[in-house]
């Protein structure tokens, strides 16, 4: 069984200089593995994989590098052409099931490289590779010295939001419904904070979630601010628009000029963790009581497929829940199912979210359930944007789900189709 080298971005690029007298007759392979889903990179597949690279490795003078990503690159020379493309239909025919081969037409799962002609091209992508390999390393020393949030911490932090530009880290993810003729609609864009950039951008050296009531209070602090720029949000959000908020901020002065300025052709969806209802039951009823008054939805966000099994969610009634998709949900046996689970409540009130591939859709559209948040679906939109922008060669799909992700900051300024990201899924498809 053949072997990739490890950490390979360096010895990619010594392999690159040593062969660039020779590159007329030399080729380069590279398959972005790292774009997979997760479940589509087990160890198992990665053993099959190496099975198919071996017949090209063993009949051509080329090296395999395994970068610190999960990517490979293959270099050789004189390798065959009807041997690389057998081996590149094999390699995607093993995931095939995955939305970054299945839509093909817009990524390049695999390039194939001519070095007598794109030489400089590969040495420039293993050097950002090399390059990223390198900072990811520096920061992972940077994170074992991270000391755990106080009080002084928190505080620092607090000023710090306030005259922080939030926009910056502002994230969005649309969800959407397949309607019974197939066609896609958007139903909503969920807004949240990126605690990852926030916390790189403010708070490098301070592990933010090791507190759990320190970190309640900066959830707060953070609710008000995201309903402060509501201008900004209502102008990127074509039709309703959803907050993941704790109970009590709904009660506050903040969303209430959120709801008060809201213009009339949009609707709010405000999503909270049963954790908090479970705190303060009384508290959420007062705000499904309020959010109906005005019109707007409440949605209870991120249940486990076993919560279906003891909690009666007629009790609480919400408009909406959502409903965590995990592959284990096939496989689930010797208990009640969570399809059978289902059968207890009203499944137009439930989005499945997480939806990383198509399996997660056909089982969910099998037992009801026609809307849906994730990953697949940002990749469906993604690839419609970069479908219709006239400079789409010029993007990977990773980017125009990166910048439709955005309404602001360097990302989503990088876009040359700006006029797209906003425009909900069936604008795109």
């Amino acid at each position: 069984m053949v072997t990739a080298k490890q950490n390979g971005e360096q010895q990619l690029l010594d392999m690159l200089y040593r062969i660039e007298g020779m590159k007329g007759d030399a080729q380069a392979v590279y398959f972005k593995l790292s774009a997979l889903k997760p479940a589509n990179r087990t160890p198992k597949q990665m053993h099959v994989m190496m099975s198919l690279l071996e017949e090209l490795l063993s009949k051509s003078r080329s090296r395999l590098f395994l970068m610190s990503d999960g990517d490979l690159f293959i270099v050789g020379r004189n390798i065959p052409h009807p041997l690389l493309q057998k081996t590149v239909a094999s390699v995607r025919q093993l995931y095939q099931a995955d939305p970054l081969v299945s839509m093909s037409a817009d990524i390049n799962f695999c390039e194939i490289f001519d070095l007598g002609y794109e030489f400089d091209s590969v040495i420039k992508l293993a050097q950002r590779k090399n390059d990223i390999a390198k900072t990811s390393r520096k920061k992972k020393e940077q994170n074992k010295d991270l000391v755990p949030l106080a009080p002084e911490h928190l505080d620092a932090i607090l000023r710090n939001i306030q005259g922080f530009n939030i926009l910056k880290v502002i994230r969005r993810q649309e969800a959407i419904q397949i309607t019974k003729s197939g066609k896609y609609c958007s139903l909503f864009e969920e807004y949240f904070t990126s605690m990852a950039d926030l916390k790189a951008a403010i708070a490098p050296d301070v592990d933010v979630l090791s507190n759990r009531w320190l970190f309640q209070h900066l959830s707060e602090t953070l609710d008000k601010r995201m309903l402060s720029i509501h201008q900004d949000l209502f102008a990127h959000t074509p039709k309703g628009i959803s907050l993941n908020l704790n109970i009590s901020t709904i009660f506050t002065k903040p969303f209430g000029d959120f709801l008060d300025n809201m213009p009339e052709s949009k609707f709010a969806v405000i999503e909270v963790q049963l954790m908090d209802i479970i705190q303060n039951t009384r508290n959420f009823i007062m705000a499904k009581d309020l959010l109906h008054e005005a019109g707007h939805k409440i949605l209870i966000d991120g249940l486990h497929p076993i919560s279906l099994r003891f909690l009666d969610l007629n009790l609480l009634n919400p408009d909406l829940i959502k409903l965590n998709w995990s592959p284990a949900v096939l496989e689930d046996t010797g208990t009640p199912s969570l399809a059978d689970a289902l059968k207890s409540i009203d499944t137009s009130k439930v989005i499945l979210m997480r939806c990383e591939d198509e399996e997660a859709v056909k089982w969910a559209l099998t037992n009801g359930i026609s809307r849906f948040q994730g990953y697949f679906i940002d990749a469906l939109s993604g690839a419609g944007v970069k479908r219709k922008c006239k400079n789409g060669n010029l993007c990977s799909l990773q980017d125009c789900i990166a910048r439709k992700s955005c309404i602001a900051g360097p990302i989503r300024a990088r876009c040359l189709y700006q006029e797209a990201l906003d425009s909900p899924i069936e604008d795109n498809l």
